[in-house]
């Protein structure tokens, strides 16, 4: 199996996140406090940015219902829904306020 780092900017926030696991399951599994709301991808509460890295999304070839396309072409992600490719270092500006 393999495993990814995830890294969020501007904190000290980092954990692993298994190739089968969304970006948000593995961040709670590790007490990581990333926002978050209906885990489905449709209310984008847990909207982030992907500075470094690629993720994927599994419900198809389509985003999330609440990850617009203008919003996908910039590096925003929905990490309830999203599944890490790579090594990646994330921005969620909740943390950054909190840190």
């Amino acid at each position: 199996m393999k495993l990814y780092t995830v890294r969020i900017h501007q904190t000290d926030y980092q954990f692993q996140v298994a190739e089968k696991e969304t970006i948000l399951q593995a961040a709670l599994r590790q007490d990581i406090p990333l926002p978050w709301g209906c885990n489905m991808g449709v209310c984008g509460v847990c909207l982030g940015t992907v500075l470094e890295g690629q993720l994927e999304y599994l419900v198809g070839s389509r985003s999330p219902l609440a990850l617009f396309d203008e919003d996908a072409v910039t590096g925003k992600a929905l990490f309830c829904c999203a599944y890490a490719s790579s090594d990646l270092l994330i921005a969620v500006p909740e943390l950054v306020e909190r840190y």
